[in-house]
């Protein structure tokens, strides 16, 4: 279930994202309460000095934001220094929006797909993107996540064909990576944000490379 609230009192907007989201088959619940923690926030704005709402919002590194303002270029500069993921004009939103569905669909896919797993003979369930990464032994995978670990009777390369994510990357024969979560790549290794080192396998450095 994705979590969204949307700052703006057109209703033309909610409709237009709630298609969305419904064509797309996106379970998600619309949250009226602005200091409750969402998944993505869509927020209108009049002026440069309204994105200061940016620093008031509850939201974590996976976080999606869209503005939606005046077509002024001094604001959408500021948005990209801010790391907004999208800007929309007001008066132009349905047609952008339709423009941009599909960059819309991926972040979507990439910050809150799920990946299920089997633990203690039931059915649990992580967002791809809280996986540091996926390490292989013997006949098991073993996945490191913000939860802590889990392990799973498969082999990183049903792993890989389930998630069918551009988001991992495999860099040795017993190791996959979330791209999200690499601090540092060296010769030998792939530094995490959270201090993890990895190495890097001979016949996948051009993988990385290339990726």
């Amino acid at each position: 279930m994705i979590r969204i609230t949307l700052f703006t009192k057109q209703k033309n907007i909610q409709t237009i994202i709630e298609s969305f989201l419904q064509v797309e088959k996106i379970e998600y619940l619309i949250q009226s309460n602005a200091n409750r923690y969402s998944d993505i926030y869509f927020i209108e704005i009049q002026s440069k000095e309204d994105l200061i709402i940016l620093n008031q919002l509850k939201r974590q590194e996976e976080t999606l934001i869209y503005i939606i303002g005046p077509k002024d270029f001094d604001i959408a500069s500021e948005c990209i220094r801010l790391k907004v993921n999208l800007y929309f004009t007001k008066d132009n939103f349905e047609k952008e929006f339709e423009t941009y569905k599909v960059d819309l669909l991926q972040h979507i896919q990439e910050r809150f797909q799920y990946y299920q797993y089997q633990r203690h003979g039931m059915i649990s369930q992580i967002r791809l993107s809280q996986i540091y990464y996926v390490e292989s032994l013997r006949h098991q995978i073993i996945i490191h996540s913000i939860n802590g670990t889990f392990v799973e009777r498969k082999n990183l390369s049903m792993f890989l064909k389930d998630i069918q994510s551009s988001q991992f990357i495999q860099i040795h024969k017993s190791y996959i990576v979330n791209k999200r979560h690499i601090h540092n790549i060296t010769n030998q290794e792939v530094v995490l944000k959270n201090k993890m080192n990895l190495p890097i396998g001979r016949a996948y450095k051009n993988i990385i490379i290339e990726s």
